[in-house]
């Protein structure tokens, strides 16, 4: 699954040169987790692979993440990423390193059990053809694995009311909606797999950057940041 995120990113980066360098920074990333995936399956055995993430952020990343990346060393990740795993904060330059990190593990684990994200806000959701209609799940930003959710309500607050609860779209972006909550003015990219069956919500939802851009303009906040802080 590591390599079709891959894969996806980098198809995604040819159509929506807005979005491009994030697409590429994350194809990248994703081929490096995918190949810890494969060699892991406790989460002590993640920590010899955190300088081999510091050095494709130095090389390929963000300036931002970059000059986080300078300032770490191996001997912080065991604070760095068991902080995290039991107490999820809020995303910073620094707590990427610990969701790249832990991704690979969480989406190795028992598809009964769930990680210590699956019950925050979610990072994207996705619409799939279910019988006559469609079915909303919403994806895991740690384990990325997807759960259904109702669509008559709001990911971030359970919010009901039709009249608090808006969908927008941009033409640009026939496959990707904007999901908006009046009350908590939370905010999803919703990816319509109808319309794409290719897409891989947790990957296209990072190509919607205008999209996010015109939510944060209109002071909403987006329910969980992906892998770029957006």
């Amino acid at each position: 699954m590591w390599d079709q995120r891959a894969q996806r990113a980098r198809f995604l980066a040819g159509r929506y040169a807005v979005s491009r360098e994030i697409l590429n920074f994350y194809a990248g990333l994703a081929e490096w987790q995918g190949e810890v995936a494969e060699r892991i399956s406790t989460l002590k055995q993640l920590r010899e692979f955190f300088p081999s993430l510091l050095d494709l952020v130095l090389r390929t990343g963000p300036p931002a993440l970059a000059s986080t990346a300078r300032e770490l060393t191996t001997p912080s990740f065991d604070h760095l990423v068991s902080e995290y795993w039991d107490s999820p904060g809020q995303f910073s330059t620094l707590e990427f390193f610990a969701r790249a990190m832990l991704q690979p593990y969480a989406g190795n684990l028992p598809g009964s059990l769930d990680c210590p994200w699956c019950k925050r806000p979610p990072q994207a959701g996705c619409l799939s053809p279910q019988g006559e209609g469609l079915a909303f799940e919403v994806v895991c930003s740690l384990c990325l694995r997807r759960r259904p959710f109702p669509r008559t309500r709001c990911p971030g607050c359970n919010e009901s009311s039709e009249e608090k609860l808006a969908t927008f779209a941009a033409e640009d972006f026939p496959h990707l909606r904007l999901r908006v909550c009046e009350i908590c003015r939370g905010y999803l990219i919703v990816v319509d797999c109808s319309r794409d069956i290719a897409a891989i919500p947790e990957v296209d939802e990072l190509a919607g950057l205008p999209l996010d851009l015109w939510a944060v303009e209109h002071n909403y906040c987006k329910l969980q940041p992906n892998l770029a802080g957006i």
